[in-house]
């Protein structure tokens, strides 16, 4: 696997899909589809990349979080370990001690199959089974929808994943198998206590600051840092004196050449400054609260957290207006962008199918001039973000999860 990392990311896909088919089609042979029958109650069991830095990891810390502010139990279980395991011979632990229950693997349809696989099926068979997936563009892979036979449900963040998957599940012909689509938003909500400290991030206190931040692994084309830095030069063809955009980025060598290319159009610019610090999550959130704006020309997003965790600090967005965050973001919290919907183009081949949005730059340009220009503006869009970011907490309150199927199947009441 080390040296299968150290390959291109057009190289690495191919290979690392390849070899999961083999392994599925060894490991999932005579799997039983999902079914209520033999099903009893036990724990609540939450799956992901917990401890880590990505974008996943924090929607499945916070789904524990909202779970255990309804009152349940949760024990947390970590992804990568098992992960690892999936390639090696050999006995496989447990889940957990006690049998039955719910497992809810909060990671997307691969990730959940390798959870799966690494696991005796003896072991799960008897749980309610939850995959909760996230995707991008207008239409989810195929082997996104056949994953769902061994799931009871599959929750997913937005409207728009929702329609995403239900065309997959058309497409392999199980058009009856949406009736296991929930959308259930990440819960998103601002730690006590975040304050702004742009001393932290060496930010200077007599600028203005716009922040854009990615993860290289989630697709340079996808995540679009290019439409950013061309709309702040748009906004400001010379250096700005008072202005600085903070191009926040981690795993730049995912993509080593487009990293490299983000690197040098940075340097071409001293209002441009690119932090590739790892923080911690609270660091994170107190970076967000320590700018004036986030700036976000994506292409497409499945939800959107760092647009809705700027929103809960009460920052305002400058985002594209299509997919998931147009559905939280109005024109009383931020600025949506015109767009027109293009074929998907990814070089890495992350994303092939489908279609995604391509920017208005021009208009990006004049919103952050605007926003810049008019701090009062400014400051009115964010203070109304977090009562529109509180509502996507509305379907994890006690109430609601009472009466959603796992209920039955939990030894603990909500």
């Amino acid at each position: 696997m080390g040296l299968i990392r150290a390959l291109p990311l057009p190289v690495r896909l191919p290979l690392i899909r390849g070899g999961l088919a083999a392994v599925r089609a060894a490991r999932t042979r005579g799997w039983p589809a999902a079914s209520l029958d033999g099903l009893k109650p036990g724990p609540l069991i939450v799956t992901g990349f917990l401890d880590e830095v990505l974008g996943i990891g924090a929607a499945g810390r916070a789904t524990i979080e909202a779970l255990s502010g309804a009152g349940l139990e949760v024990i947390p279980h970590h992804l990568r370990p098992a992960m690892r395991r999936v390639w090696s011979p050999g006995a496989m632990p447990p889940l957990s001690a006690g049998p039955g229950g719910v497992w809810l693997i909060h990671a997307n349809a691969p990730e959940a199959e390798i959870a799966l696989m690494a696991h005796d099926p003896a072991d799960w068979v008897n749980r309610y089974r939850i995959g909760y997936f996230a995707w991008e563009t207008t239409e989810a892979p195929s082997s996104w929808a056949r994953t769902a036979r061994w799931l009871h449900e599959v929750w997913v963040p937005s409207r728009f994943v929702a329609d995403a998957m239900g065309r997959a599940f058309d497409r392999i012909g199980r058009p009856e198998e949406k009736a296991k689509l929930r959308v259930m938003p990440h819960p998103v909500s601002a730690p006590a206590g975040i304050t702004p400290a742009p001393e932290r991030f060496n930010l200077d206190p007599a600028k203005q600051h716009a922040l854009v931040m990615f993860d290289g692994r989630s697709a340079f084309a996808r995540k679009n840092p290019w439409g950013a830095i061309e709309a702040w030069t748009r906004a400001f063809p010379e250096p700005a004196a008072n202005a600085q955009l903070l191009v926040k980025a981690v795993s730049l060598d995912a993509d080593r050449g487009a990293g490299r290319r983000l690197k040098a159009l940075a340097a071409e610019r001293p209002d441009i400054v690119l932090l590739e610090e790892h923080l911690t999550a609270l660091e994170l959130w107190s970076l967000l609260a320590s700018v004036e704006l986030v700036l976000s020309p994506y292409r497409s997003e499945g939800f959107g957290l760092v647009q809705a965790e700027a929103m809960a600090v009460g920052r305002p967005v400058i985002a594209t207006g299509w997919s998931a965050p147009a559905e939280f973001i109005d024109d009383q919290s931020g600025v949506l962008l015109p767009y027109r919907l293009i074929p998907v183009r990814d070089p890495t081949g992350a994303y092939n199918r489908g279609e995604w949005a391509e920017p208005d730059i021009d208009a990006c340009a004049r919103a952050l001039r605007d926003l810049l220009d008019h701090p009062d503006k400014a400051r009115a869009l964010g203070a109304a973000g977090p009562a529109r970011v509180a509502r996507l907490s509305e379907p994890w309150s006690r109430d609601n999860l009472s009466r959603l199927p796992m209920a039955a199947f939990l030894s603990q009441t909500c």
